[in-house]
């Protein structure tokens, strides 16, 4: 997966705060899209940009201390024709204009919009997005009706749109991903699941979308909690349910077809946990009970079982070794 990473820390620190802008904004236009962007003079110009390529398909982080940002007819003749769907970050409020639309946006808003077509916003602060971006006419085989209002406010009661901005979060921030091009098609193919069901997919693409990505988004959630809390010794299914508005047949039936059960996946956590430490010189003076009751484990006898079973020899030979 192709990443870029760029700050306004990494320009040329003899320039000026307005030199400092247009080198910004002469390099990065080509990745942002043709516009007029004006900085707010009062403060300093700061920026922080980073992008990842999922095949034609992208997550983005954008901040900047810019104030206003037109694109015009002439701006978007020639640019990509993709739909971006943006989740607004920033504390202060931004103004956007769309055809003859204006809407105000507040932190937590999500929009999809052409990239295509002119627009305009302004913000009194620092902008913020959160951004994912498809191809218009992948999404129009899913979602034919997806651009029939140039802008379109997500529903936050939608569980896929909430799943959708997790899920570019949590793109932006696995390197994993870099290494595997195989698992970084897979999450592409996740994210537009994730996309065209926030945008309405209906009928068999909304039945390939909800089986595909948001059953994937729903089961990185639980594992994300799991592996959080796996040394709780109270972490149930109920709990983790709970936590991420599942029920719980429905999490033990995602984290069935995932190959392991919960109980696979936090006893391995568990034991992996309470290896390190017995591996940790600085753990010599602790007591094995101890050592399994920090890991998740409220009774040893089980404890010294599993630990045997999984890793051949006693925790007390573990450590001895």
């Amino acid at each position: 997966m192709q990443k870029i990473v760029f700050s306004s820390d990494s320009l040329p620190s003899h320039l000026s705060d307005k030199d400092r802008f247009r080198l910004w904004r002469d390099m990065w236009m080509e990745q942002l899209g043709a516009a007029e962007i004006r900085h707010a003079e009062d403060k300093r110009f700061a920026t922080a940009t980073e992008m990842r390529f999922l095949g034609d398909l992208r997550v983005g982080l954008f901040e900047t201390t810019t104030e206003y940002y037109v694109r015009t007819r002439r701006h978007v003749a020639n640019d990509r024709d993709d739909i971006f769907v943006g989740f607004y970050r920033s504390p202060k409020p931004q103004v956007w204009s769309v055809a003859d639309r204006e809407m105000s946006l507040q932190r937590g808003d999500g929009i999809a919009y052409n990239v295509a077509q002119p627009c305009r916003s302004f913000t009194d602060g620092v902008t913020s997005w959160v951004l994912a971006s498809i191809p218009r006419a992948s999404l129009l085989k899913m979602v034919p009706r997806a651009d029939d209002r140039p802008v379109t406010r997500l529903d936050p009661g939608n569980s896929a749109v909430r799943h959708l901005e997790r899920t570019i979060d949590f793109l932006l921030q696995s390197e994993e991903l870099d290494a595997d091009p195989a698992l970084s098609r897979q999450a592409g193919v996740a994210l537009a699941d994730l996309i065209v069901l926030a945008l309405g997919a209906e009928g068999d693409s909304a039945q390939i979308a909800t089986a595909r990505g948001l059953r994937a988004a729903r089961l990185r959630e639980a594992v994300a909690v799991i592996e959080a809390c796996f040394a709780d010794p109270a972490l149930s299914t109920d709990m983790v349910a709970r936590r991420i508005g599942l029920s719980r047949r429905y999490l033990n039936t995602l984290l069935l077809e995932s190959g392991r059960t919960f109980a696979e996946r936090v006893l391995e956590l568990r034991l992996l946990k309470a290896c390190a430490m017995l591996s940790d010189i600085r753990n010599d003076a602790t007591k094995i009970s101890d050592i399994a009751l920090a890991a998740g484990f409220n009774d040893v006898s089980y404890f010294n079982r599993r630990f045997r079973a999984r890793f051949g020899e006693s925790p007390t030979q573990h450590r001895g070794g």
